[in-house]
Parts: C-alpha cells; sequence; structure tokens
C-alpha cells in the first residue's frame, strides 16, 4: 500500500475518532448540571467551554449552560434568564462568547469559597483574564455543589503574561 494512501486512511480515521469525540462531549456538555463531585476548577472548565460554544446547538445555548452554574445569590442580582445573556453580551463579558482557548492561571481554595482565574483567548485575538469566585452551597437543591457567585474582569496589566496569577 501507497505510504500517502496509509497516511490519507489515518487522518481519516483520527479525524473520525475526534468528530466523534465531540459529538459525545457536546452531549455530555448539554447534559450537566450543577453536582457535589464537581471541584471548582471543572464548574469554571464546564462554563468557559459552554460560552465557548454558544451557539451549539441554538443561539445561546452556552450562556444558558452556564447560567444553570449560577449560585442563587447570584441569580437573584443576574437573572432571570434573559437579563444574564444581556450581561454576558455586554463588553466586559463578550470576549467569553465563542473564545478560541482558554486556561486556568490562578486557584484558591478556601473552605466554602474558591477563586479561580482564567486567560481567556477571545475570537478577536484579544488575551483577558477573569476572576471566577464561586462558594460550596450549603443547602437546598444544590447543597455540596460549587456555584459561581460572580465573575471579574481583570484590566490589561494587572497580571503579567504567561504568568500564573497570584489570586
Amino acid at each position: 500500500m501507497d505510504v500517502r494512501i496509509q497516511v490519507r486512511a489515518l487522518r481519516t480515521a483520527l479525524l473520525l475518532a475526534l468528530t466523534a469525540t465531540l459529538i459525545t462531549g457536546v452531549a455530555q456538555l448539554a447534559d450537566l448540571s450543577p453536582r457535589p463531585e464537581l471541584t471548582p476548577e471543572q464548574v469554571v472548565q464546564y462554563q468557559i467551554t459552554a460560552l465557548q460554544r454558544n451557539d451549539d446547538p441554538q443561539t445561546d445555548a452556552g450562556i444558558e449552560r452556564a447560567f444553570r452554574f449560577a449560585s442563587p445569590s447570584n441569580k437573584t442580582t443576574t437573572g432571570p434568564l434573559e437579563k444574564f445573556a444581556q450581561i454576558v453580551k455586554s463588553a466586559a463579558y463578550a470576549p467569553l462568547l465563542n473564545n478560541i482557548a482558554s486556561s486556568i492561571v490562578g486557584l484558591d481554595v478556601e473552605d466554602a469559597k474558591a477563586r479561580v482565574a482564567v486567560k481567556v483567548f477571545a475570537a478577536s485575538g484579544r488575551r483577558l483574564t477573569y476572576v471566577f469566585v464561586l462558594s460550596r452551597q450549603s443547602a437546598g437543591e444544590f447543597a455540596d455543589c460549587w456555584m459561581t457567585d460572580a465573575v471579574l474582569p481583570i484590566e490589561e496589566g494587572e497580571d503579567s503574561p504567561g504568568q500564573g496569577l497570584t489570586i
């Protein structure tokens, strides 16, 4: 068999495997809701990924998914969903939508409070950092679940590029 044909077959197999993984990942993404076994990092990564794929499978599906992880106190301020969507689409938070990539650059967990800093590479090419403030819920439907209380954009120049962020 010609090496080029083998390479093409291997590439096709890898592409099919990646596609199947992405389809499975999106399905799992759609079904996720707050659960006690999720860590603060996992909650934040879920929200960032949901916003990255905001319009999959329909417009603003990612915003709805991220809103699931807003704490009850956060929802009191930012809800209902329509108001939350307007906030996410504002200039301060719009870079989270359809972002190209992200990475956690800082983490601080103390008891039932956590702060997770995330560097986001926006679709526009800008690099921004957001600090997600979370709390472990003590009662109610989401007892023992980590949920987001606030998301704070950090102005450029407040952290060192390429380094971890102390929070």
